[in-house]
Parts: C-alpha cells; sequence; structure tokens
C-alpha cells in the first residue's frame, strides 16, 4: 500500500513537471513569435536601400537620433556638405556625413540626391570654406541665402546645378591649410563669440560646444571628430595647465568621469567655449570659472594639443 502511494506521488509529480514544461515551451515559443513579428514589421517599416548620395543645397540641415521631428537633434549639415543615404524611414532618412563620419536622420525634404558619379567629381573637385560668421549667397531671380562659417564653396556645384543661379562671393572663402596652425584656431574661435549655444548646432545661430570646436579646428587645418568625447582622443596629452598654449584643447568631466565639454585656450588661463552662449571665462587646474555667477561650471579633466 505504501509503495502504490509512492508510485501514485511520483506519477502525479512526473505529470505536474511535464505539463510545466509544456506550458514553459508554449510561452517560449509565442515569445519568439512575437519577435519574430516586431522584428519583420521593424525591417518593412525602415528600409534598406542600396546606398545613394546627396548633397546640402540650405544652409542647414538637422540630423536627428531618431526619424521623428521630436527627436534630439545631435548634429548639423551645412551648405556644400556631402553624406550617403543608408536607409529609409517613412519621410526619413539615415545618413552618414562624409565630413566626419557622423550619421543621423533628416526630413526627405531636405534632401538633394545626387548621382554617384556627381559624388565622386564634387568630392574631387577644389573646394574653399567660408570664414566669416556670415556671408550673403546670391542667388539669380531669388533673395540670397546666409550661410554660415564653415561652409563648403565649390564651383562644382553649378555643374551639378546649373539652374541653381548660385553666385559666390570671391572674399571670404580659404583652402584648408595643410598643416595646423594653432594662431588660426584662437582667431576663428574668437568670431564665435556671443552665439547662442544650441544642442547639436554648428552654425553662429546656434552651436554647441564640440560643433564650434570642430569647425574652428576644420579651418585651422585639422580634421576633428563631432563630439567632445570623440574629440578627447586625439591630439597629444598636455600635463598641467601651465604648460598649455593657445590653440590647445581643454576637456571637462562629470561625476562620472565622463567629458562632456571640450573648449579652445587662449593666453593668460583664458578659454573660449560654449555654455549657454559662446563666451570667453577663466580657467585653472580646477576648470571653468564663470566671473558673472562667480562659481566654477566644468571641472578640468586634461588638455590636448593639435598637431
Amino acid at each position: 500500500m505504501v509503495r502504490y502511494y509512492k508510485n501514485q506521488c511520483e506519477s502525479k509529480a512526473f505529470w505536474r513537471i511535464k505539463a510545466l514544461a509544456l506550458i514553459t515551451l508554449d510561452l517560449k515559443f509565442a515569445i519568439i513569435r512575437l519577435y519574430k513579428l516586431q522584428f519583420s514589421t521593424f525591417v518593412k517599416e525602415e528600409q534598406v536601400i542600396m546606398t545613394t548620395y546627396g548633397i546640402s543645397t540650405l544652409a542647414v540641415i538637422p540630423m536627428r537620433s531618431q526619424p521623428s521631428d521630436k527627436a534630439e537633434m545631435v548634429n548639423q549639415l551645412l551648405f556644400g556638405e556631402t553624406y550617403k543615404i543608408l536607409a529609409e524611414k517613412g519621410k526619413w532618412l539615415l545618413i552618414v556625413s562624409d565630413s566626419d563620419g557622423y550619421e543621423g536622420w533628416i526630413d526627405h525634404v531636405q534632401n538633394t540626391t545626387i548621382s554617384k558619379n556627381q559624388w565622386i567629381q564634387y568630392l574631387k573637385a577644389p573646394k574653399t570654406f567660408l570664414s566669416k560668421p556670415v556671408t550673403a549667397i546670391v542667388r539669380e531671380d531669388l533673395p540670397p541665402m546666409f550661410l554660415s562659417f564653415g561652409s563648403c564653396i565649390s564651383s562644382e556645384i553649378k555643374n551639378i546645378f546649373p539652374e541653381s543661379g548660385f553666385i559666390f562671393p570671391k572674399e571670404d572663402r580659404i583652402e584648408l591649410p595643410d598643416s595646423f596652425d594653432a594662431d588660426k584656431m584662437t582667431a576663428y574661435a574668437s568670431l564665435w563669440l556671443g552665439s547662442s549655444y544650441l544642442w547639436g548646432g554648428k552654425s553662429v545661430l546656434g552651436v554647441d560646444c564640440s560643433g564650434m570646436v570642430q569647425l574652428c579646428a576644420k579651418l585651422s587645418g585639422y580634421q576633428l571628430f563631432r563630439d567632445a568625447s570623440q574629440q578627447a582622443t586625439q591630439g597629444e596629452i598636455i600635463d598641467f595647465l601651465e604648460e598649455a598654449k593657445p590653440g590647445d584643447l581643454a576637456f571637462f568631466d562629470n561625476e562620472e568621469g565622463t567629458i562632456i565639454h571640450v573648449g579652445i585656450l587662449l593666453e593668460k588661463q583664458k578659454i573660449i567655449h560654449a555654455s549657454g552662449k559662446v563666451r570667453m571665462d577663466n580657467i585653472d587646474h580646477h576648470g571653468i570659472y564663470n566671473s558673472d555667477i562667480q562659481s566654477y561650471t566644468h571641472k578640468l579633466r586634461f588638455i590636448r594639443r593639435l598637431s
């Protein structure tokens, strides 16, 4: 009788375990089916396309982190910058900038597509870059277009778009130097003083700290990455603030040690940086001291020299 009861208990336990295993298996398959359904919907909505090419024919094109007007602006394309189109989702295009490899989403109505051959010819063509804060570009039968510092000018754009009517100025344009010039770096930085801060911005109407530094460095002969945390990997480390020179870059971190800010050093422990607006502040081994509020605003992490 005891043995029979024991066998019955073992049998019931076996079937309970088996039933539980089947339920678990069914749940696993349900999750897999749901995942496949969601994945197939995602692939359908975001269509990877054969690489095509584009060029900015607007003064500024915002690049966003996600395909939405409400998404964070992470960067801007300036006039004359080219890019590759990687994917599309609804009215949005995922692009990668040719100038610094930065990815983001742009609205298709702001896209100007060019052929691969036109893209190649444009990249090979001589280029100059606007060196004043704002330059008016005349257009036949249209109001002038106002372009910002660092916009790219090439006669090749007239060959691609002969009907555009662009008349480019002969002055206020420079070719990129063959090597880095620290004096130009500080001179260009001073042109930005008073410009409003704008996260992801790259124009004098709104710029962030790394966008300003990237453009000043580019026109001074050095190609920097887009974000401060990326720029912090470039150049030579300078051990002490007392050894720094005008044109060096100072980087600042948060409590977690992440690089969140960058500025351009001047003489006499001064720095130009974008915080609220592009401003000039004092700097010491602690960080940036804002005399307006009589407080430190950014903690110094290290200094790098471009060469």
